[in-house]
């Protein structure tokens, strides 16, 4: 694979998943058919966007994004002060403060503000059922970071999932989800991509059984009416794969998957990466790029992971390259 179709697709990752936010945006916590059919960014939504802006699931990607390319590394700490930046003051926000946050996601933020990281927390009774998507929403910049390293990539996705989302079941779907997104980035073949085979024998059977299910196919047994577009880690990244196992291109899976509806822009912001990875950067559609709220930034972060550059300094850049 040539050096600019890599990074065409390692782009096309995280530029996928905030068009895929934006897009799903104004019909979030819309059920199912109770809305006319998304077919490009439109204003309006539960926190009245403009067209083209986008959520959490994009700041807290930029956050992360941020965060790898000014330590060069996961590291627990600087990605935690991050998240609580955008909580607190807006950082990385689409309209300069945090108007959507995920319960689990907040919980976790307000706990590092009383105690600090400790990732050796174990999970508590009452979070077993806190399995959402908040993780998996945001991992394309430690995909992009790591891609080279499958193990590092995959450990590394687990840890920061850990950070908010420390459940088994987010923390397996962060897991698989990366070897996913690692194969799209090397494979043109969707079959190949998606390869319940080559899962399994990478992964034994140390998957927790459900998202070990999705894995193995369930996604391509479904109809549209079958499609669970909820919260729920499992059928967020069921819903995803089902979006781009029945598309031919970027933008008619992306179509598929905000129209779900309920959590539109996290299914599309899962889908995104994914269909990013693929089809890449260069497939999307042009309107779709040149109308989403900043992306000079997105793009920025995107290359900057993409190519390993690294310096502290370049944090002005990437919170002002709109200007």
């Amino acid at each position: 694979m040539s050096l600019d179709k890599r990074l065409d697709k390692l782009r096309g990752m995280l530029v996928g998943l905030a068009v895929g936010d934006a897009l799903g945006a104004a019909v979030e916590f819309m059920p199912r058919g109770s809305f006319e059919p998304i077919e490009g960014y439109r204003a309006g939504g539960p926190h009245n966007l403009k067209a083209g802006y986008w959520t959490d699931d994009t700041s807290m990607a930029l956050c992360s994004g941020a965060s790898l390319i000014h330590c060069n590394q996961h590291d627990p700490e600087d990605q935690m002060q991050r998240y609580q930046r955008w909580f607190r003051d807006g950082y990385m926000s689409s309209t300069g403060r945090c108007f959507d946050i995920g319960f689990q996601t907040q919980r976790a933020i307000q706990r590092f503000e009383r105690e600090g990281v400790d990732l050796s927390r174990e999970i508590h009774p009452d979070d077993v059922d806190s399995a959402g998507n908040g993780a998996l929403m945001r991992l394309a910049p430690v995909v992009i970071k790591f891609h080279a390293h499958l193990d590092r990539a995959i450990s590394a996705a687990a840890d920061n999932a850990a950070l908010t989302h420390s459940d088994r079941r987010c923390i397996d779907a962060n897991r698989v989800f990366t070897f996913i997104l690692i194969r799209a980035l090397n494979s043109d073949d969707k079959n190949e991509v998606l390869s319940p085979a080559a899962i399994a024998a990478y992964f034994a059977e140390t998957l927790e059984y459900e998202v070990a299910a999705v894995t193995q196919g369930s996604y391509s047994q479904l109809d549209e009416s079958q499609v669970v577009s909820s919260g729920y880690v499992v059928t967020s990244l069921e819903a995803a794969l089902w979006a781009f196992y029945n598309a031919s291109s970027f933008e008619e899976g992306a179509k598929l998957a905000v129209n779900l509806g309920d959590d539109a822009d996290t299914i599309g912001a899962i889908y995104g990466q994914i269909a990013g990875a693929f089809w890449g950067y260069d497939a999307m559609p042009r309107a779709w790029i040149n109308e989403l709220h900043d992306p000079a930034r997105i793009i920025t972060v995107a290359d900057l992971l993409a190519t390993g550059i690294t310096d502290q300094h370049l944090e002005i850049l990437i919170e002002h390259s709109s200007a």
